[in-house]
């Protein structure tokens, strides 16, 4: 079963395909963009590392479109930047000179041919949402999998703290098992995620990563703690159990 996850997980890192993001076509203020994605999806779109903003300026067509992201200067500072949904960038895609508009209130973040901008709000763009799915029903891990890619796109990855803030929001309306399923899977040698997204960021409980975990105990879970941030922990995959998809 390993070596056909192998198989999977690298034809899925060729694809390129992340439904997680929803790009929409109708033009918007920054505020009017937040709002909808909050009341449709999760919240505007967070870039979490160069593959995500790769994968989002290939989604825009025309390539030269200006697409609202969810970056929004920091009130309480000015010279920092936060995610609408939650948490910092930990990586910063700026155009040269950019972000300049700091006594122009530009306080709202844009992409344009992969790389970031600031701007007024008032101004309407496309935009990206950030979408998260969470599954009330109870199956094994590989059940979870085949499901998400079923009615979805693929059991969810967890790329960012923003991401992860992003989820918890989606599973705080929902009464959940204690645990449910993201797509993280043991293969040989190392933990991965099966939609090919890079391991930049890690959340792992008490016990840390393990590193040669048991035969049965080789899927990853996300521990649902009711209000502090959650954390990863290994479990066997047979168990059956809620799960999240994009």
């Amino acid at each position: 079963m390993d070596r056909l996850f192998t198989y999977i997980l690298f034809l899925l890192s060729l694809s390129g395909t992340f439904s997680k993001y929803i790009y929409i076509k109708d033009p918007k203020t920054w505020n009017e963009a937040q709002d909808y994605c909050r009341e449709r999806y999760t919240d505007l779109a967070p870039v979490s590392n160069k593959q995500d903003l790769n994968r989002l300026q290939k989604m825009i067509n025309p390539p030269d479109l200006y697409i609202w992201i969810g970056l929004i200067r920091n009130s309480s500072d000015r010279t920092k930047w936060l995610w609408s949904g939650g948490g910092a960038p930990t990586m910063y895609f700026w155009q040269k000179y950019e972000p300049n508009g700091y006594y122009l209130q530009e306080d709202y973040g844009f992409l344009w041919k992969g790389k970031w901008y600031d701007a007024s709000s008032r101004y309407e763009k496309t935009f990206f949402c950030y979408s998260a799915a969470v599954v009330t029903e109870k199956k094994t891990w590989e059940e979870a999998l085949e499901y998400c890619r079923e009615h979805h796109d693929d059991l969810a990855s967890v790329a960012s703290e923003t991401e992860m803030l992003l989820i918890q929001k989606e599973l705080n309306k929902h009464n959940t098992t204690e645990h449910v399923w993201i797509g993280l899977r043991f293969l040989p040698g190392n933990w991965l995620w099966v939609d090919g997204q890079e391991m930049d960021y890690e959340a792992w409980g008490q016990g840390g990563k393990p590193s040669c975990p048991h035969a049965k105990i080789k899927c990853g879970a996300l521990k649902v703690t009711g209000g502090s941030k959650p954390v990863w922990e290994a479990h066997d995959c047979e168990e059956r159990l809620h799960f999240i998809c994009y």
